[in-house]
């Protein structure tokens, strides 16, 4: 389908939401939206990927003017997310987890943002956690000694300098400001942008496929902004249904393709065995953690 074609007067933005498994955060997720009434012509669509808590009977029966698509297996996130952009008919797409609500006037300065600055495509709001407290959204494209020391290190002490870095701890976030990736849990992004650098790739089941098409983004010319002026509040973890183990395996599945669909070509693709050798590593650090967490609650 041509993106660019697909794009309706009558719409302004699509909010797209993958639910699996966490219909209690995907009402909270609906009513924020409901509750922050945007002054815009949108549209949200929900896709769930085969949940059998109820989501998709919740969609049907409180949230009528819903567009639902239902899966009949677990798709994963990008190929969901995919197909609900195809489905869309906007020029401006906001993804949100679903385990996200949004703050009232956040999604109107998004777009007003986006419209004014022709070049960026892709723009992440400041994201607070539960608490609160700030989560580190927006971050670098790691090196290869980067990734594999905050993959390790991060396990050990969350706070390391490593971690740090990457995740741009102590840089000033109260103004937007350029970033290289920033967290598909809550993203804006033009439809013409992706008309240009294609959609999602379908080989991440989940993780990584924020960074991934970011970087396309900057391949291609197009920006990526970092925007504190909007907010939304993420309950991490909470849209995916997964342990802490199963999510690290999937985790690590997407930087191993991460890292050779960008090095295959490189003399980097020389490290691939060490890379191996880290990410199983921080599965079975993430494995204990997991564990010890899980006999202290006991």
């Amino acid at each position: 389908m041509d993106l660019e074609n697909n794009i309706l007067k009558e719409k302004t933005l699509s909010v797209i939401i993958v639910s699996y498994n966490s219909q209690g955060y995907l009402k909270s997720c609906l009513d924020s939206l409901i509750a922050a009434s945007p002054d815009l012509d949108y549209e949200i669509i929900v896709v769930d990927n085969n949940s059998t808590d109820g989501s998709a009977a919740l969609v049907k029966k409180k949230y009528a003017h819903v567009r639902l698509i239902q899966n009949s297996s677990n798709e994963g996130f990008s190929k969901a997310t995919n197909q609900a952009i195809r489905f869309s008919s906007s020029a401006h797409i906001l993804l949100l987890n679903s385990d996200c609500e949004v703050f009232g006037g956040s999604l109107e300065k998004m777009i007003d943002f986006a419209s004014v600055h022709e070049k960026i495509a892709v723009l992440g709001p400041k994201i607070l956690n539960s608490d609160g407290s700030l989560q580190l959204s927006c971050r670098k494209f790691p090196s290869f000694f980067t990734a594999a020391a905050h993959l390790i290190m991060s396990s050990l002490n969350p706070n390391n300098s490593f971690s740090n870095h990457y995740k741009m701890a102590h840089i000033d976030k109260s103004r937007p400001f350029a970033v290289d990736w920033v967290s598909g849990s809550c993203m804006l992004i033009k439809r013409a942008a992706l008309a240009d650098t294609g959609l999602f790739d379908e080989n991440y089941f989940m993780y990584v496929e924020d960074t991934d098409l970011c970087r396309r983004m900057w391949q291609k010319g197009w920006q990526v902004y970092y925007f504190p002026y909007s907010q939304v509040m993420h309950h991490v973890g909470k849209s995916t249904n997964d342990g802490q183990t199963r999510a690290c395996i999937r985790m690590q599945k997407s930087v191993l393709y991460y890292f050779l669909k960008y090095n295959k070509r490189s003399i980097k693709v020389l490290l691939t065995p060490f890379l191996l050798i880290v990410l199983g590593l921080k599965i079975v650090l993430t494995f204990l953690k997991d564990n010890l967490k899980k006999n202290k609650d006991i």
